[in-house]
């Protein structure tokens, strides 16, 4: 069972050493580097205005984590990443949906988590579409990664469909 505990100021340094040891290929920026998350630190991207982050840990390991942001707003978006060890094991969704439970239960002006991830990341995909969320959005070429433009798929879970346990299918009633 995953268990998360907040990053603070004094763990910039295990973030860090976190985030340069792994690459990230569904993220924009593979392979950051020290100075680039040291930097996203100073501006309070990672535990300041309206943004938390949270290490996942298993067996009191940090296998990865959940950044929240945009707290302060009726929709909060987030970001996910697992070591690449731990993935393909289910713990995505169980990372999902404490993130919903959590933002759905500690934010009430909440109303919608809105999550984005390239087009061929099917695990992700797979993992919004089984923690509850919808599809809403496919952009085209949206997403600038290592030279090439991937598409960008969004999804969301609104806070009515959580609390009762439904999804809400899209309805779109324009006509041509």
């Amino acid at each position: 069972m995953l268990s998360f505990l907040e990053v603070s100021h004094e763990m910039q340094d295990e973030l860090v050493e976190f985030l340069t040891k792994e690459r990230w290929p569904f993220h924009g920026d593979e392979n950051p580097t020290e100075e680039s998350i040291r930097e996203r630190f100073l501006k309070g991207v990672y535990t300041e205005r309206g943004s938390k982050t949270f290490w996942i840990t298993l067996d009191d390991k940090k296998i990865g984590l959940i950044r929240l942001f945009d707290l302060e707003d009726p929709t909060c978006l987030f970001d996910l990443r697992l070591k690449e060890a731990n993935r393909g094991h289910g713990l995505g969704a169980e990372a999902v949906n404490w993130l919903t439970n959590y933002v759905f239960t500690n934010y009430p002006e909440i109303t919608r988590i809105e999550g984005h991830t390239r087009q061929d990341n099917y695990a992700m995909r797979k993992t919004f579409y089984h923690c509850g969320y919808v599809k809403e959005a496919y952009h085209r070429k949206a997403w600038p990664q290592n030279g090439r433009e991937y598409d960008s798929v969004g999804y969301a879970i609104i806070k009515d469909d959580w609390k009762n346990g439904t999804t809400t299918p899209i309805e779109d009633r324009f006509e041509y």
